[in-house]
């Protein structure tokens, strides 16, 4: 298999016969996450996706997630996304209220080149209301990451909907019933 370099981030296959190689290879190595194990046609589905987003085929796989079948992207990978667009002007995140009571809220503010700012809260109400407020799994272990990834996630695909093409974050997925 004859790969074609891209640039010193790494390589993209030039033909349909290499990336389906390519897909079954990455498809039998342990070092790609679990889902996409033995699934090379989830992996070129995958590697597609990340390339219409600007990520290359490894960042692709580590970082967007089908959860309860739908295509989604990691919170952290959302960020990078929006912060390399030339069209970004600048994302900031804070807290705001009083830790422990249901107006605590992430903010998340995102600053589009010649647009108003989109400013999104998500607070521990918001989240009680949702039935995501001491949900199981990362709702109990890390509540002030979750309102800071849902705050980020309104924000980000409010202000750069071109950007995340439509993609929700894994962390938002992963709370739809299955």
């Amino acid at each position: 298999m004859q790969l074609t370099t891209t640039n010193r981030q790494g390589f993209a296959p030039a033909t349909m016969g290499e990336a389906m190689e390519f897909s079954k290879m990455l498809a039998e190595s342990s070092m790609v996450p679990r889902a996409y194990q033995g699934k090379p046609q989830d992996i070129m589905v995958c590697v597609q996706w990340g390339y219409e987003l600007g990520l290359a085929p490894m960042q692709a796989l580590q970082n967007i997630a089908v959860i309860n079948g739908k295509p989604s992207v990691y919170g952290d990978a959302m960020m990078a996304l929006v912060q390399a667009s030339a069209v970004c002007d600048g994302v900031d995140e804070s807290f705001e209220g009083t830790d422990g009571t249901g107006d605590y809220a992430a903010v998340c503010v995102a600053r589009r080149k010649g647009r108003n700012p989109v400013i999104v809260r998500f607070s521990v109400n918001d989240a009680k209301r949702a039935g995501l407020w001491g949900k199981q799994g990362p709702w109990q272990a890390y509540p002030k990451r979750m309102l800071q990834m849902r705050a980020r996630g309104f924000a980000l695909r409010d202000a750069f909907p071109d950007v995340v093409k439509g993609l929700i974050t894994a962390e938002e997925a992963a709370d739809f019933p299955d």
